[in-house]
């Protein structure tokens, strides 16, 4: 894969690690490109499920600032896009369960890479948000997942007013399956392996599939990827981008 993202394979269970501890595992746009790529990987290697977790004391801080700073034409938005699109498809197509396994907070990207997943495990005081209208962006992938999941009101508040809470919480809500102690994260994994390895491998392919299905409606991806391209291709999204990496309060002018 890339330094940034390992990944491993022992017997059934392969493992895709966010290696970049240093930034809080922060995602560049090689990272987002390298997630699909190791799934793919899993389903050679035969693996029965799919552990995606990260390195350090956060599981992912979100998109790089960086990445986000450079953004500057209409292919930097349609790359970025469609690269964050690929990877979150590449989670719910896979046909071995993707399990995310939190080894501490995550926000925007991080936070959706961990709903993506077919089941999550987090820590219990772990905190979880969606900050990007923060910084004139909008949590793409949340957005769409979210409402089903939790309902509108709810929501709204993670996705608008910017609400951080506990994983406890978020198990509690229903937007990840379980919130233990983080020293049994890792077993509270293992043990949702188990059950995995108990079913026909074809008949969780297809529940997989069409519990996935449930969850979408047509035309969606037209839908978010023009909200992105729209933010994007504004002044927002640069505002805040820059504001955030100077430490200072955006001035936004509105995304005429």
């Amino acid at each position: 894969m890339t330094e940034h993202v390992i990944y491993e394979c022992d017997g059934d269970v392969s493992t895709v690690r966010l290696n970049r501890p240093d930034k809080l595992n922060s995602l560049s746009l090689s990272m987002w490109d390298a997630i699909p790529d190791a799934i793919q990987q899993a389903r050679q290697d035969g693996a029965r499920a799919i552990v995606l977790t990260g390195t350090g004391r956060a599981f992912c801080a979100g998109d790089d600032i960086g990445t986000l700073e450079a953004i500057d034409s209409e292919w930097d938005v349609r790359e970025l896009t469609e690269t964050a699109f690929e990877c979150f498809r590449a989670i719910e197509r896979a046909p071995i369960p993707v399990i995310g396994m939190a080894n501490g907070s995550a926000y925007g990207g991080g936070f959706e890479l961990l709903l993506s997943c077919d089941m999550t495990v987090v820590p219990e005081d772990a905190t979880f948000a969606l900050p990007e209208v923060q910084i004139g962006a909008y949590p793409f992938y949340a957005t769409k997942r979210l409402a089903v999941l939790i309902g509108k009101q709810r929501a709204m508040e993670l996705s608008i007013a910017g609400r951080e809470i506990s994983g406890q919480t978020a198990a509690d809500w229903g937007v990840f399956a379980r919130a233990v102690p983080e020293d049994e994260v890792s077993e509270t994994v293992e043990e949702i392996i188990d059950g995995i390895r108990e079913g026909s491998p074809g008949s969780i392919d297809v529940t997989k599939s069409w519990l996935n299905a449930s969850l979408r409606f047509p035309g969606e991806d037209d839908a978010m990827r023009s909200g992105f391209g729209y933010l994007y291709a504004g002044p927002d999204a640069h505002e805040g981008a820059a504001a955030f990496g100077e430490d200072r309060d955006p001035e936004y002018t509105g995304s005429e």
